[in-house]
């Protein structure tokens, strides 16, 4: 997200233009281009990247494997004037060494001048608070001054060590209309290249014997749409077709040296870098003993640690060399109050140990990323939790989670496997998947109807993911914003409605549900005419108005969890006033989300319940049209009143 946030940042810098450079060729080109490519103002006609590895010195001075890519692109403007950033990330583990835009590009009939040609910016990439990492970005601001001007782009960058080589994509921030990737193997080397993603691409393979010691795997994908930075997305890991490059093993100087062949591997270097943690435990026996104090179970003991953690160290995530994969020592984290998610797991488990508890550091890649542990690569993991054991029993303590109470886990990291370290041992678990009923909000609706006045009173219970969302939400607001918010939050998304005598539960308590109601004034959505009365007690779901796709979203919808919102509402009648009819009931159910309400009477009393459950988290770009159609029906199905005929 941040390489899409520093792309946007930097859209208002001045470019400098490209003089025309163009042939017939190439306005041949760019017409046809701009059939494919119709919204786009840059594509490249062609992306070549080229994978070379040679041995090197790690970690300690460990034999390693080097990795060098070079890069060329050439890029022609589809209008009168465009404009493109190019940019490429470097860190510790990587430098680009050479990066440049050519004076000259190559045509069908020789070598064409490029004029004003740009300058190579370098810069840090990060400018945020919450983020601290050693990314560095090199980048061009490229001016076209005309349709079908062309430019190229050749850089080189090398990984210092291929571990840190990880997912190759064919698409990019750009459109592609061929796009080449060549890994050349040496034969002292092993290679696992894993495809993902790539049915329904037609991705070109081939495997050739570059030269007596070397082995070429190319792939070609045509025609690759550029891809969008989108609201509520899914990892584009799930999406877009890509190659994981592993490094299962190699010779130096004679010797087998191991690289990642299974997860065993894939442990035996996280452990070996969790060793240089240097944590001392003794500057922590003092405030485990404080927060412990006074707790007689073990279970007490860990939740007290556990919001301690919570509650009290900061989150800032961190990336610098080694120590983006070198949890900072506990000692350290409880100093300064704050650490990343490697931090604040090691800090927990230290204190955990220290109060007699078995605790175990902890790797997981969130539901961000789609792989599992039978892929050995640094790109599984994205995050570091903390595991405990209590009458037997396996827990997965997660700090970075505000307000998460102990035993429920966020739903980024339900159903994901773990790497549980023990030392020279580990374990492979997966975290349990809580079913969506646990994670609702119950809105409970008693209104009178009185002439044209409609009045009652509203109380919303959250539970799991709903009640954590509004628990993080609410505590970070400033203390004055906070009874306004539970306003609007009571008043179903109307400014208009006036709410008073509100009450809530205990919101200190993250282990309790979330309780708020209060008495609301609803006659703005009653209609009378003469001896006619329509009232509506039924409303859209607002925070479904984000979710509603363009033609042109790329990417499935990623929702804050699986959860049901249910409505339970009663409408008191005067003695006299009779329903005349009612809205038809609804009952749309589909794999992912689904609807069920109606309305029945009882005597004086129309009684309404509906349930809208979203059974997995997500919205498939393969379900568009049908997630269209179920909203429409469902406001169609909101929008209809009740109609009472008057005495």
């Amino acid at each position: 997200m941040k390489k899409w946030l520093f792309l946007t940042s930097l859209a208002l810098l001045a470019l400098p233009g490209i003089s025309r450079a163009q042939t017939d060729e190439d306005t041949y080109e760019a017409n046809r281009l701009k059939k494919l490519f119709p919204d786009e103002r840059v594509v490249a006609t062609l992306q070549e990247e080229e994978y070379n590895f040679d041995k090197g010195k790690g970690t300690d001075n460990l034999p390693v494997v080097s990795a060098t890519v070079r890069t060329g692109i050439n890029l022609i403007s589809l209008r009168e004037r465009a404009s493109m950033q190019y940019f490429d990330f470097y860190n510790s583990f990587s430098k680009i060494t050479s990066f440049k835009q050519l004076e000259k590009v190559k045509g069908i009939f020789g070598m064409k001048k490029n004029y004003n040609v740009g300058y190579a910016i370098d810069r840090s990439a990060t400018s945020s608070e919450i983020f601290s990492d050693d990314s560095r970005v090199k980048y061009f601001n490229i001016g076209f001054t005309g349709f079908a001007d062309v430019t190229r782009i050749e850089s080189e960058k090398k990984y210092l060590d291929s571990k840190y080589l990880t997912t190759l994509y064919f698409h990019s921030w750009y459109p592609i209309k061929e796009k080449v990737i060549r890994i050349r193997v040496p034969d002292w080397m092993q290679v696992s290249i894993r495809e993902f993603n790539f049915a329904g691409y037609k991705v070109e393979k081939q495997k050739l014997a570059a030269d007596k010691n070397i082995t070429e795997y190319v792939f070609r994908l045509k025609n690759c749409v550029a891809m969008k930075n989108e609201e509520s997305a899914v990892g584009r890991g799930f999406q877009w077709p890509h190659i994981v490059v592993v490094i299962t093993g190699f010779k130096d100087d004679g010797k087998e040296v191991k690289g990642f062949k299974d997860v065993s591997d894939l442990y035996r270097w996280y452990n070996y870098l969790y060793q240089k943690t240097g944590n001392d435990p003794q500057q922590l026996k003092a405030k485990v003993t404080e927060i412990t104090a006074g707790k007689t179970t073990d279970l007490d003991k860990v939740k007290a640690i556990f919001y301690w953690v919570q509650d009290n160290i900061r989150y800032i995530a961190f990336e610098d060399g080694l120590a983006g994969f070198v949890p900072t020592s506990a000692q350290d984290v409880f100093k300064a109050k704050y650490g990343d998610c490697k931090g604040m797991a090691n800090l927990m488990t230290e204190m955990l140990k220290l109060a007699g508890q078995t605790a175990y550091i902890t790797w997981i890649g969130t539901r961000h990323l789609p792989y599992d542990y039978t892929l050995p690569s640094l790109c599984v993991d994205n995050h570091c939790i903390c595991t405990v054991v209590l009458g037997g029993k396996q827990y997965y303590l997660d700090g970075t989670e505000k307000y998460v109470p102990f035993g429920e886990y966020a739903f980024r990291i339900q159903g994901k496997e773990v790497l549980i370290g023990k030392g020279d041992a580990f374990e492979v678990q997966k975290i349990p998947v809580q079913e969506k009923e646990k994670s609702k909000i119950l809105t409970q609706t008693s209104f009178q109807l009185k002439d044209s006045i409609l009045k009652g009173h509203v109380k919303v219970t959250m539970t799991g993911e709903q009640r954590t969302g509004f628990h993080q939400y609410y505590h970070d607001l400033p203390n004055d914003e906070k009874e306004k918010f539970i306003e609007r939050f009571l008043g179903f998304g109307n400014k208009n409605l006036i709410v008073t005598n509100i009450k809530r539960s205990d919101l200190d308590n993250r282990e309790i549900p979330v309780v708020i109601e209060g008495d609301i004034d609803l006659s703005n959505y009653v209609i009378t005419e003469d001896k006619e009365v329509y009232a509506g007690i039924d409303f859209f779901p607002e925070n479904l108005r984000g979710y509603i796709p363009g033609k042109d979203r790329q990417s499935d919808y990623e929702l804050f969890s699986s959860y049901v919102a249910e409505d339970e509402t009663e409408l008191i009648l005067p003695a006299g006033y009779k329903v005349v009819s009612t809205p038809p009931a609804i009952n749309e159910q589909a794999e992912d989300y689904g609807v069920n309400a109606s309305y029945t009477i009882n005597g004086n009393k129309v009684l309404f319940k509906k349930s809208l459950s979203f059974n997995t988290g997500r919205i498939r770009h393969d379900d568009f049209e049908n997630w269209k159609a179920f909203i429409k029906k469902l406001k169609d199905f909101n929008s209809n009143l009740i109609l009472i005929k008057k005495p």
